[in-house]
């Protein structure tokens, strides 16, 4: 068992870089063209590619959340003993 998840963790290793190496030549290409020609388009699309990779790569951090009760108030929270359940 130990040696497949090593063996799937290589091949998802070696997908991962293959995925890097395809954006990273596709951002190479829009870069230029919102950089040099001012494209909104190409900027747009230069964003969404290195968000993607980001994400590939384990990049960004999680987001944090916050839960509130009504109007922004404070979550009432109660403990039950198993009798109650």
């Amino acid at each position: 068992m130990a040696e497949r998840t090593t063996a799937l963790d290589d091949r998802t290793d070696e997908l991962r870089q293959l995925m890097v190496e395809r954006l990273e030549r596709l951002l190479f290409g829009v870069y230029r063209a919102a950089i040099r020609n001012g494209d909104y388009q190409a900027v747009d699309r230069a964003v969404r590619i290195i968000e993607r990779s980001s994400r590939l790569l384990d990049l960004d951090r999680p987001v944090r959340t916050e839960v509130s009760g009504p109007n922004g108030g404070t979550v009432q929270v109660e403990t039950a003993g198993l009798e109650e359940l």
